[in-house]
């Protein structure tokens, strides 16, 4: 009976023994197929990362354009703050042709209009264009040298130094305020008027330019932003 007893423990002590021997042999494949699997490339990272940024710059577009279309057909304006919302440093800093995304983007939402919705739109557009991107009285110019691109830009009537220049890879972004004065002859008096305005220019960088190179400098009147120059 004694002898029974003792096959009998021999059995249960073989049985788990050979179970914490299956154990330890398959947390050691599962191991070995982990540290096997190829590394995952950085490109890859890079891909999905890029991938992520244009599905959101996607969405982000898309409401922006469902948002324009409801106002234009419920007969509300567009100010310069509603094309400002979208068309920001989000936009220029996602987008490795902002300027010419943003003329894409301009007759897509144009052509999807009915004649009198589109030239509300095509008006509000320009508008705000001229107000952001056209220099109007602010001369620019741009001078070259083997190794430097100069943008220079004239701001007659800049007051004292609140021009505030931002300079990214995609962009130069000017905020100033300027004054502008006039004058009126009556009879037998002059009239002088003066006032002051606000205004935020958006430039492209030149071409020939290096991203992240750019020194600003104000003097007086006139903003100066220098950059490297690519090598051709």
């Amino acid at each position: 009976m004694r002898e029974k007893y003792l096959w009998l423990a021999i059995a249960v002590l073989t049985v788990l023994t050979m179970g914490q021997a299956c154990y330890i042999y398959e947390g050691k494949a599962v191991a070995k197929d982990i540290t096997e699997q190829p590394p995952v490339e950085p490109e890859i990272h890079q891909m999905a990362h890029a991938e992520k940024a244009s599905d959101s710059q996607w969405e982000e577009l898309e409401k922006w354009r469902r948002t324009v279309r409801e106002q234009i057909n419920q007969g509300f304006p567009l100010s310069d703050r509603d094309f400002d919302v979208f068309f920001g440093d989000r936009f220029f800093a996602g987008r490795p042709s902002p300027f010419a995304e943003m003329e894409r983007v301009r007759k897509q939402m144009s052509g999807e209009f009915r004649d009198q919705e589109k030239a509300l739109f095509d008006g509000y557009w320009g508008k705000w264009f001229e107000q952001r991107m056209l220099m109007g009285q602010f001369r620019t110019e741009i001078n070259r040298t083997p190794g430097e691109v100069t943008v220079t830009v004239q701001l007659p009537g800049l007051e004292g130094r609140t021009a505030d220049v931002s300079v990214t890879d995609e962009r130069i972004r000017l905020s100033f305020e300027a004054k502008a004065s006039s004058e009126r002859k009556t009879a037998d008096t002059l009239i002088k008027r003066a006032s002051s305005q606000s205004y935020i220019k958006i430039l492209p960088l030149p071409e020939d330019a290096v991203p992240g190179t750019g020194k600003v400098e104000i003097k007086g009147e006139t903003v100066i932003i220098r950059f490297a120059r690519k090598k051709s």
